[in-house]
């Protein structure tokens, strides 16, 4: 029953989450998150290439599977692709800890108000965003998917 439970409301959750915040079709909200060493970034810095936002947690496991596979695809495509992985939920030194731990050399923001986060209308963990190199939202991957889903996905806006 648990498990009917829980399959239901994430169900329910990843319908929601397709309807709230940035569409596809759309110019992609800016960013208000900062590196690990307190920097703000901005989408405008990568102009010209297509990025992938990654809203992740340490504690998702399918998040932490990911995460090397996106770094592999980062070094593949490193002209042209950018993957910014953002998380609200740990703190500056855990997420450093993860970086190293796995090699991640992509970029990784924190997003301490949540900002980021409600201007993409995030409400699943993990949820990932494809932007093409004119800054338009091409895809949003909500919730667990399948590797080969998402870097087909990927693949296509470069």
């Amino acid at each position: 029953m648990k498990k009917i439970i829980f399959i239901a409301v994430f169900t329910l959750s990843c319908v929601l989450a397709q309807t709230n915040g940035v569409k596809t079709g759309e110019s992609a909200p800016e960013i208000s998150a900062k590196d690990l060493n307190g920097n703000g970034v901005t989408l405008e810095a990568f102009k010209g290439k297509s990025v992938v936002i990654r809203f992740w947690e340490k504690g998702c496991h399918h998040c932490m599977m990911e995460m090397p596979k996106l770094q592999a695809l980062q070094n593949e495509y490193k002209d042209d692709l950018v993957i910014v992985g953002i998380n609200s939920y740990n703190s500056v030194e855990d997420i450093k800890a993860f970086e190293k731990e796995y090699k991640i050399t992509f970029l990784l923001l924190k997003d301490d108000l949540q900002i980021t986060n409600k201007r993409y209308g995030v409400i699943v963990i993990p949820t990932m965003f494809i932007i093409d190199k004119n800054g338009v939202v091409k895809e949003k991957i909500f919730g667990m998917s399948s590797w080969e889903k998402s870097k087909e996905k990927i693949l296509e806006v470069l």
